[in-house]
């Protein structure tokens, strides 16, 4: 059996946060903004082909004239657009504390061509969906329907991975509840989660960019290879 396997020159990657804009995060919002420059240097230093935006709004439509960050732009219009992206309406809405259903509202709105956010998801990206709240998630449905539904966007369930910067689970963490809910969906898609108390931002947005590019390393073979017989490299191709 033959496999072959078209290696991209660059990762495609799509990542969305989804932040909790009630008063107890201003703190929180603030070390997004201040320290979003460590994520888009880092996922350029691993010459990721990216999309990057944050959604607050229960309409699900992206803040802001830029539906998304990616390599073109500059350090201070980084800054910009994500304060944009998170600060720009007036009042948070009923979603601000269910991320899996302003994330819901957000992709429904990026998969039709006459939605507010068409354009932002690219069929061949790895799906990567952060969510960074201090409460639990309260979505009227339970994390694995929701880990379902956004998985059914993609060809590869794979391709899509749940992180999150929330309290520690189970516990909490200083004034910060377990962010129960996001944690799972992040066990379930093998994503990270990071502590909404932890001093160091900028780290935290650095792995955060780390696993949220496409590994171009390995590939899954379509059957088992057979013990004793001889492998064969030839190009991007792999006999077995």
């Amino acid at each position: 059996n033959a496999d072959l396997y078209e290696q991209p020159l660059k990762g495609m990657t799509d990542i969305l946060f989804a932040v909790d804009r009630s008063c107890s995060m201003d703190d929180d919002i603030e070390s997004v903004q201040t320290n979003f420059g460590v994520f888009t240097t880092t996922m350029a230093s691993l010459d990721a082909d990216y999309h990057v935006a944050a959604t607050v709004e229960d309409s699900g439509c992206i803040n802001g004239s830029d539906l998304f960050i990616d390599n073109s732009f500059s350090a201070s219009d980084v800054q910009d657009t994500i304060t944009t992206m998170i600060n720009l309406g007036l009042s948070y809405g009923s979603y601000t504390e269910k991320a899996f259903m302003m994330l819901e509202a957000t992709l429904a709105e990026s998969v039709d061509s006459g939605g507010c956010n068409w354009g932002l998801l690219r069929e061949d990206a790895t799906l990567n969906l952060v969510g960074v709240s201090d409460e639990p998630e309260q979505s009227i449905n339970n994390y694995s329907y929701y880990v379902s539904l956004f998985q059914s966007l993609k060809s590869d369930p794979d391709d899509v991975i749940f992180h999150a910067i929330g309290g520690d689970y189970p516990t909490g963490c200083g004034s910060a509840s377990a962010y129960t809910g996001f944690y799972e969906a992040t066990v379930a898609t093998g994503g990270l989660f990071l502590s909404i108390c932890a001093t160091d931002w900028g780290s935290h947005l650095e792995a955060l960019a780390e696993g949220s590019t496409a590994d171009l390393s390995s590939f899954e073979l379509t059957d088992w290879p057979v013990f004793g017989h001889r492998q064969v490299n030839s190009g991007n191709s792999i006999d077995t």
